[in-house]
């Protein structure tokens, strides 16, 4: 009798638990965050692929048909209009619209990447970079979250309080680590961290790639090449997700620089360590 009142509770959990779903993994990550196990949370996206090229898959529609709350960028994602149809109209969370979220619109390197005309961008997608974005994305998801389960309102509001304090302490730890720096350009193989850049006080000095997928053209990488010997920058930045390391050899074998590998999504990590981790990365690449 006891094993079945056990099973029987574990099933009435299993089944009320409250479904979130994100279209990539950062997403999740802050999610988890405020509603640690008193919701399941996935994502679609896996954090290995470049965002811009994934196809989705029946399973991921019948994920995002399902979800209590359906979190999106709205932009950058492949046919994000299609999701949005599909998923249920009170469930949908674009965290882009979300009340003081920072959004980049002007894109430092759009005259030769066209980043914004190609690909159909308002904004640039990897907002998640900033720390502050973050933090503001955990609070209206405790919000959300508290009018679909009100019995937990103060639960999910301790863990988002927790997580908004670990954001002000990585933002101040960036700051202090970088303001040490005499040499704070920046250059990065695709154009995914300017609003890293912007929250720590780096200069996005130039990017690599022409755009998603595109190849610099032997013009360009002559420029970038006499950019870090005139400016003796010792590293430049890939995201695993978006690198050919054919340039990027070819640029450190004439200019003698590092190449840093950074993960803007966290594969094998929370929200919190993959910043850190990242943070630490360009600090002592660019020492």
């Amino acid at each position: 009798m006891h094993k079945l009142l056990l099973a029987f509770l574990f099933l009435v959990n299993t089944v009320f638990a409250l479904e979130i779903v994100t279209t990539i993994k950062p997403l999740a990550d802050i999610s988890k965050e405020v509603v640690k196990s008193k919701a399941n949370v996935s994502y679609i996206i896996p954090p290995n692929v470049s965002i811009h090229l994934y196809e989705y898959k029946i399973s991921d529609i019948k994920k995002v048909a399902k979800a209590d709350l359906f979190l999106y960028i709205g932009s950058g994602e492949p046919n994000i209009n299609n999701l949005i149809e599909i998923a249920k109209r009170k469930a949908l969370l674009p965290v882009s619209s979300i009340d003081g979220i920072f959004l980049i619109k002007k894109f430092e390197f759009e005259k030769h990447n066209h980043h914004n005309e190609d690909e159909n961008e308002a904004f640039h997608p990897a907002l998640w970079l900033d720390p502050y974005n973050a933090k503001v994305i955990a609070k209206e998801i405790y919000i959300k979250v508290s009018k679909l389960d009100p019995e937990n309102k103060e639960f999910y509001k301790k863990n988002y309080e927790s997580f908004a304090k670990n954001c002000d302490e990585l933002i101040k730890y960036g700051k202090q680590k970088f303001s040490q720096l005499k040499q704070k350009d920046f250059i990065s193989y695709h154009y995914t961290w300017p609003y890293f850049t912007n929250r720590f006080g780096l200069n996005y000095a130039e990017v690599i790639e022409l755009g998603h997928g595109r190849e610099p053209s032997i013009k360009h990488i002559l420029k970038i090449i006499k950019l870090i010997k005139t400016k003796k920058i010792s590293s430049i930045f890939a995201a695993r997700q978006f690198y050919n390391p054919k340039f990027t050899n070819l640029i450190k074998k004439e200019a003698n620089i590092n190449v840093v590998i950074l993960d803007p999504f966290g594969i094998n990590m929370d929200y919190i360590k993959m910043m850190k981790l990242n943070i630490d990365k360009v600090y002592e690449g660019l020492r």
